[in-house]
Order: structure tokens, then sequence, then C-alpha cells
């Protein structure tokens, strides 16, 4: 806010633009604010369900397999929590979804210089989100703005501007990263998939109980 603004009130531009703001951090932070997005009979599944960190009968390495998936709430909380990782030397990733085994979603990401390749397996069905990072991530001290998508993207990651854009429709377009996060990076054709991750990809795709098309 301005000087004139201090002096004389909040004009309304400042206003807008304050409640714009405000608004982007509840979608980015508020986990009760992000469970309205969803349907209130699936809201009220989700509100019913355990809060944990980490399933207590889950087995294998944490969000790497789906027998011990990463617990979220709904698909607004896999945004933001995916959004929030990064490599332990700082490199965010790029995400989109899968598909499904039975009811754990699948997501493949890659960080933003494209040097890796991953495949989270996410539960969003639980009240809030997981604490916990899988092993060689933490969280992100940046603002956590949404960096990949709860759909498939048939050209990922070089779609990333056209399905953002997309995002308009659902309001959701304010709260992603900005476009030049990734511009050069995509210009440049540095997203190549090593042929270790594609053989993994390749095996989970063939076990996706449900898969999306688009």
């Amino acid at each position: 806010m301005g000087f004139l603004s201090k002096l004389f009130g909040e004009n309304k531009e400042d206003k807008a633009l304050r409640e714009a703001l405000a608004h982007i951090h509840r979608i980015l932070d508020d986990e009760k604010f992000q469970l309205e997005f969803v349907h209130p009979v699936m809201k009220a599944m989700l509100e019913s369900a355990p809060a944990y960190d980490k399933d207590p009968n889950g087995s294998g390495p944490f969000g790497f397999t789906e027998m011990n998936p990463i617990p979220v709430n709904g698909p607004i909380g896999q945004l933001a929590y995916l959004s929030r990782l990064e490599t332990q030397s700082g490199q965010r990733i790029l995400f989109h979804r899968l598909g499904a085994i039975d009811k754990v979603d699948v997501f493949e990401a890659v960080t933003f210089d494209g040097s890796g390749w991953f495949i989270f397996f996410v539960d969003l069905y639980h009240p809030r989100r997981s604490r916990l990072t899988p092993n060689g991530f933490r969280f992100t001290k940046d603002v956590a703005q949404f960096s990949g998508f709860h759909k498939f993207c048939e050209n990922f990651p070089y779609d990333f501007v056209e399905k953002k854009a997309s995002e308009r429709e659902s309001g959701l377009s304010m709260a992603y990263i900005a476009i030049s996060k990734v511009s050069g990076q995509i210009q440049s054709r540095v997203f190549n998939r090593p042929l270790a991750h594609k053989a993994k990809l390749d095996l989970v795709k063939s076990r996706l109980s449900s898969f999306q098309t688009q």
C-alpha cells in the first residue's frame, strides 16, 4: 500500500488486491478451506477419516509405493503437498496425476531443472496433509504456489503453460507458480525421461485400476 493510501485510507484497488492475495493464501495453506473445494459428501468422509502423517500399517518406502502412500486432504491437498516438496539440493518439482491404483492416486514428477524423475503415491482421503516428506525430500521455504495438476498431462511437462491456463475455470490459476519459473527449461527441452524411469512408469501404468486421458 502506498503513502497516499495510508494517509487517506485504503482504496478499492488496494482492497481488491489484498482480498485476492488472502484468497490465494487460503487456497495454498488453509487445510480446512481446501476441503470446501470437494463435494459435501466427500468432505464429510474426509473429515471423519483418521488424521495422521503416515499410515501406521503402511509398508515400504513412504510415498514411493501404494502400500505406504502420502496422506493428504482431498485433490487440493494433493496440489498443496506436492508443490511444497523439494529435493535436498533445493529443486522443486512439476507433477501430474497418472491415475489410481485402487484408492491411491499416482503422480509422476520431475525437478524444475529436469535432472530427477519420480513417482509418488498419494492417499487423498484424509482431513489434513502429512507433515512428513519422502526420503530425499524436504518442504520448501519458498511460497509454495502450485506446480502441478491432479489431472493427466499428455505431454508432461511441456504442456504446463496450456494446463495452467485451463485452471482459470476452476479459479486456481492465480495460485500457480509463474510461467517464468520453468519457461526457460521448457524452451530448452531439458525434460527427458531416463530409461530406468520409463521402465518404472510403464510398470506403474500397467497396474493402474483407473487412469486419466486428459
